[in-house]
């Protein structure tokens, strides 16, 4: 495909776009400073939402939160329970 050429209406629909998504990526900063007691464990980062419900914030050495981890745990134990299963099954690999 060649090069493609906006006009105003598309410039100005991408420049909207763009600012949609900073202010997504605002809200999710401010979310996760409502975050405490962030721990680690197996690099596995998390925390304690405002709600009381422990959620990961992110896994060291991977660009994204795996599904299984994605959401919200009622306990740290049923997280860590999580990590130790999906390490086990091999779909979370520990950096070294």
């Amino acid at each position: 495909m060649g090069n493609t050429y906006l006009n105003e209406a598309e410039l100005y629909a991408q420049q909207e776009r763009r600012s949609a998504l900073e202010a997504i990526d605002c809200s999710i900063e401010q979310k996760n400073r409502h975050i405490s007691g962030i721990r680690d464990y197996k690099h596995i980062e998390y925390g304690m939402n405002s709600f009381g419900f422990y959620q990961v914030l992110a896994v060291k050495g991977h660009k994204a939160v795996p599904q299984e981890l994605s959401g919200h745990f009622t306990t740290p134990s049923y997280l860590i329970k999580e990590v130790d299963n999906l390490l086990r099954e091999g779909k979370l690999i520990e950096p070294k």
